[in-house]
């Protein structure tokens, strides 16, 4: 049996995914796996060399199908993959809990592995990224990037001004690779905002109708464009209100444009715009002529010209969907940063190189 020094820790993010990483470590963690693993075909694990893959069954019964793999280190540890359904994932805890490992959390797991704050916290957000695109660039700020960045502006703070300055404005978008981005759909009753916001997420998220002030409180939906992860809000129709439950769904929506790193204005392209449409929207706007697959009574190069970002879209068969999607990526990010670049990506960071070009 292992010592009480083993531990195992659960690696990937919480919630049903196709593969989940177990990782163990610590004096007896190798002899706890092999005592647990019944590999299909071959010798046990701890005659297996480092870094070889190794397929069997891990768990009560028939166990779970699991690909295990013995990790170089004195002494070594074992990274156990095994399906993602939390059933899977219990059964195989369970059973080296059994073999005496203490169940951890990756926080323990990062401070064993990685004394380097930078490195240590990236581990730790990497868990709970939620697109590719962030994960990549998490995954290079654990690996050191952001590590040595910060190494050789402290070595001397005075001559690397330029360079604090650009990790202060790389920060604020640093700060997003987790949080994700907060996108409001606003405009009139009826302009196409529900709609927009069920094609934008695949599926029917928000009600849609054709009675005016039919969406009351914001609805809200989890995305991501060109991989950068967003929060879609569909809010209420503006305008003057008649009862007390549209009226505070109004203030709802005016509140969360306030709040908003972008607001997709919805027009509707198939009806005359009133003069306060004409108006120059306030804040980060891309205005949506919607319902493109109607007769056009306006064209938005007519009306805002080069002054305003627009696309024009049809919600109904999906045209300029693919446009509007690009849009907003480019303007939520418009200067990503290249393969390998050092990305502060928490409010520490942020702090510490405004102390160092106050320096």
């Amino acid at each position: 049996m292992a010592t009480i020094d083993s531990r195992v820790c659960i690696l990937t993010p919480p919630g049903r995914g196709a593969v989940a990483v177990v990782r163990v470590w610590g004096a007896g963690a190798l002899e706890a796996v092999d005592g647990a693993f019944l590999p299909m075909r071959g010798e046990g694990l701890t005659a297996t060399p480092p870094n070889r893959p190794r397929f069997g069954r891990l768990g009560a019964g028939l166990g779970d199908e699991v690909v295990v793999v013995v990790l170089e280190g004195d002494p070594p540890g074992v990274e156990v993959q095994c399906h993602g359904g939390s059933a899977a994932i219990a059964m195989v805890v369970e059973a080296l809990q059994e073999r005496g490992c203490r169940l951890v959390e990756p926080s323990e797991f990062v401070r064993d592995i990685e004394p380097d704050p930078y490195r240590a916290v990236a581990w730790e957000d990497l868990a709970k990224a939620s697109t590719l695109r962030t994960a990549e660039i998490l995954l290079e700020q654990a690996q050191g990037a952001l590590d040595r960045e910060m190494a050789a502006i402290e070595g001397n703070p005075v001559e690397a001004l330029p360079r604090i300055e650009a990790l202060i404005e790389r920060a604020r978008f640093g700060r997003r690779l987790v949080s994700g981005w907060r996108v409001v759909i606003a405009g009139k009753p009826n302009a196409g905002k529900s709609r927009l916001l069920n094609a934008l997420a695949g599926y029917d998220r928000a009600i849609v109708a054709a009675t005016p002030g039919t969406t009351r409180d914001a609805v809200t939906v989890r995305t991501a464009f060109d991989g950068w992860p967003v929060e879609l809000v569909d809010t209420a129709g503006v305008r003057e209100a008649e009862d007390s439950v549209e009226r505070a769904g109004v203030d709802r929506a005016l509140r969360e444009r306030e709040r908003a790193d972008l607001t997709l204005l919805v027009l509707d392209r198939s009806r005359p715009l009133s003069e306060a449409d004409r108006r120059p929207p306030e804040g980060p706007v891309l205005v949506i002529a919607s319902k493109a697959d109607l007769t056009a009574a306006w064209e938005p190069a007519e009306v805002f010209g080069d002054r305003i970002p627009f696309v024009v879209v049809s919600a109904q068969t999906g045209e300029g969907l693919d446009e509007l999607a690009a849009a907003v990526a480019r303007l939520l990010v418009p200067d990503p940063p290249p393969p390998g670049a050092a990305v502060p990506f928490r409010t520490e960071h942020l702090e510490r190189l405004r102390t160092l070009k106050g320096l």
